[in-house]
């Protein structure tokens, strides 16, 4: 069975436990009927499943469309539709996308509210599973399994506050410490850097290393890996560089044995999970058809991105149920995969250049992704044409971190001046992919080279911002800010705007 009994369970059961709406910040129950009172193990277990669940559950948030207030979809949306990868066809007409696809969004758009209500809800509740666990679990586990617990907590905690200084650069500090019924203090980009840092650094030596936990469910390797992703862009959160910390992390990743995978197209398909945990995957939001639907994750970029005027031929082969024609690809990232094996893309008969941004036809402007497929591993071509193709959710996990992208990162912290063999690992990722060794590691040729291993994978926007591309003219991308060529993006762009929902309490960015 691909997903595990113990997630299965607790994911379907919605526990009810000091959940709050999420249109503001008091941190209270909405209805006194709740349960409050965990009486079994299998309510604990639903209880941290439920956290889990944040991250592919589209409840909780209202938004227009179903699935577009799911972690992985708002966030997806937030670093790569806004950089330069991919757009959203305009033929969609779905709230929020235009200002999106060329870098005009205000605080009213609905994909910024989303994420941020995510992230603050993740974290609250996740603090709240500390607290109670902290004061009740000893009724029910031992100490080891009760520090493991509050571990994950912690980590999905920490996966939103990442986001949160990342997206906005402040925001509301919650933790186990906070008390109900209370207006949490706002924190800025520093403020909250430093807090959940320090949270993490306690908890994650807690967590239990991936050969011991239980699939779908966040490892020690993985927990280090967001401290490691934190502390690469240290000098764009708090103006003080860490790559010595991130390099410090990032070794209690790579020291553990886990290995790249064989294949890097098979890390996209719908029997990615057997990479997933003590894999190349450490961290990934599991997707199951009939267990955990979603309209986010990797059926957004699945069905998302296909289109019906691509033909049978090639949708056969990706095993499709829908084509959606939405997610389109910019030129500038066709231009850097060409001549690369790492390059999942279909061209057909449509143009790569994207004068326009509307349209689904076979010759409309912007290429088909097929990275995301939902054909297994074994079958990848679905050349016998037995792959279940009449559901329309995936089936593929979606990777949040994996291991290539912690030997880049080690690659970064060299060329800042850190000795951690960061060539070598460089060059394990080029290897794999089929490209020549590199003998240096320069910042130009190190971005293209995160963008070809990383690609559709959530990471592009921070990228850029990291390496001084993203504002400014510099570089500039079709449809930058606007205008076709590109065009200068005001430095105030780095940083979305707090959605006017929590302005009243939060405030705002400047520039906005």
């Amino acid at each position: 069975m691909k997903f595990s009994k113990y997630i299965v369970a607790g994911c379907v059961a919605l526990m009810g436990v000091a959940t709050s709406c999420v249109g503001d910040l008091d941190l209270k129950p909405n209805d006194p009927n709740i349960k409050l009172e965990l009486t079994t193990v299998a309510e604990w277990d639903g209880y941290l499943a439920r956290l889990y669940g944040n991250l592919y559950r589209d409840d909780i948030i209202s938004t227009s469309d179903g699935g577009a207030g799911t972690f992985t979809r708002t966030h997806f949306n937030l670093n790569e539709i806004v950089a330069d990868e991919c757009f959203i066809s305009e033929a969609w007409n779905d709230p929020g996308y235009q200002p999106l696809n060329k870098n005009q969004w205000s605080s009213d758009n609905e994909w910024i509210y989303a994420a941020f209500a995510r992230e603050f809800f993740i974290a609250k509740m996740g603090g709240e599973f500390m607290a109670n666990m902290l004061s009740n679990g000893a009724a029910f586990f031992d100490e080891a399994e009760v520090k493991a617990r509050v571990a994950e907590a912690s980590a999905l905690r920490g996966l939103a506050y990442y986001m949160m200084i990342d997206l906005f650069g402040r925001g509301p500090w919650v933790d186990a410490s906070s008390v109900t019924g209370a207006i949490p203090p706002t924190y800025d980009r520093k403020q909250l850097f430093d807090a959940i840092t320090a949270e993490l650094e306690e908890y994650v030596p807690q967590l239990k290393p991936a050969a011991e936990q239980a699939y779908g469910r966040v490892s020690r390797e993985a927990g280090y890996m967001l401290l490691a992703k934190l502390y690469l862009n240290a000098e764009v959160y708090t103006g003080t560089a860490m790559y010595d910390k991130c390099a410090a992390a990032l070794k209690n990743v790579v020291n553990t044995g886990i290995q790249l995978a064989p294949t890097y197209k098979y890390l996209f398909c719908a029997t990615n999970d057997k990479y997933v945990g003590n894999g190349e995957i450490l961290w990934a939001v599991p997707q199951e058809q009939g267990r955990m639907d979603a309209w986010g994750g990797t059926t957004y970029l699945t069905c998302g991105a296909w289109f019906a005027s691509a033909g049978e031929e090639i949708l056969k082969k990706l095993n499709y149920k829908d084509a959606w024609g939405g997610l389109r690809l910019r030129p500038e990232l066709s231009r850097a995969l060409k001549g690369d094996n790492r390059r999942l893309i279909f061209e057909g008969t449509f143009q790569e250049d994207i004068p326009t941004l509307g349209g689904n036809d076979a010759t409309s402007c912007g290429y088909m992704l097929i990275k995301y497929s939902n054909s297994p591993e074994d079958d990848y071509d679905n050349e016998a044409g037995n792959n279940n193709n009449n559901v329309a959710m995936s089936n593929t996990d979606y990777p949040l971190f994996r291991l290539a992208d912690a030997y880049l990162m080690l690659a970064e912290c060299q060329m800042r001046g850190v000795e951690c063999d960061g060539l070598r690992y460089l060059n394990l990722v080029r290897k794999r992919a089929g490209m020549p060794a590199m003998q240096a590691i320069t910042a130009d040729e190190l971005l293209k080279e995160r963008q070809c291993e990383l690609y559709l994978e959530g990471h592009r926007r921070s990228d850029l911002i990291r390496f001084g591309k993203y504002t400014g003219s510099s570089y500039n991308w079709s449809w930058k800010n606007g205008e076709y060529t590109g065009a200068s993006l005001p430095e105030y762009r780095a940083l979305f705007p707090i959605p006017m929902q929590y302005t009243g309490t939060i405030g705002q960015n400047p520039g906005y």
